[in-house]
């Protein structure tokens, strides 16, 4: 008389699973489409999206991602961010600028995220020029070469962060396929 309530909480329990497998596989793409648009829009941070998606889902779905891929994953997390500033330093620095130009294209970095796009690839190369020309006390010439290392530095940068989040989104993949 009562074998129904075992079968309707049989299917019940099964087709929750099922949700969470979806809702675990639907963050986990979100993450790395996410991950992707955080390499050309650095107020999202991408690795970092990346990373936490992969830890949710390993948690939501156990068993389908290996820890030592998700270990990887932190390890790239970090590369991302040191490249993210580092890109714009060692850029600056090559084209001639001192440690004020390079902090002034870290300072415009951040000041120009709140301005979009053109604020993300004009912040670093006006922050270098007038540091350099207020603080270091540079001509308006050696001014402007240090700017624009700042400009091809973000550009490095940001193509070291793309080759990372490809890096992290084969690392997913393969350890999905193997796994």
């Amino acid at each position: 008389m009562w074998d129904w309530i075992k079968e309707l909480d049989s299917v019940w329990s099964s087709a929750s699973s099922y949700g969470l497998v979806a809702l675990s596989w639907g963050l986990l793409l979100c993450s790395m489409a996410m991950g992707l648009v955080g390499v050309v829009i650095p107020v999202i941070p991408g690795a970092i999206v990346m990373l936490v998606g992969a830890l949710v889902f390993n948690f939501l779905t156990p068993g389908w991602l290996n820890w030592w891929s998700i270990g990887g994953l932190a390890v790239l997390m970090i590369l991302d961010r040191v490249a993210d500033f580092a890109g714009t330093a060692a850029g600056t620095r090559m084209f001639g600028g001192t440690k004020w130009g390079i902090f002034g294209a870290v300072v415009g970095g951040l000041v120009g995220l709140f301005f979009g796009p053109l604020g993300l690839i004009l912040g670093p190369v006006a922050g270098a020029i007038l540091f350099e020309l207020v603080w270091a006390k540079r001509h308006p010439r050696e001014a402007a070469r240090s700017g624009v290392g700042a400009g091809v530095g973000f550009g490095l940068s940001m193509l070291g962060r793309l080759v990372i989040c490809l890096i992290m989104m084969a690392v997913i993949a393969i350890d999905l396929a193997i796994g």
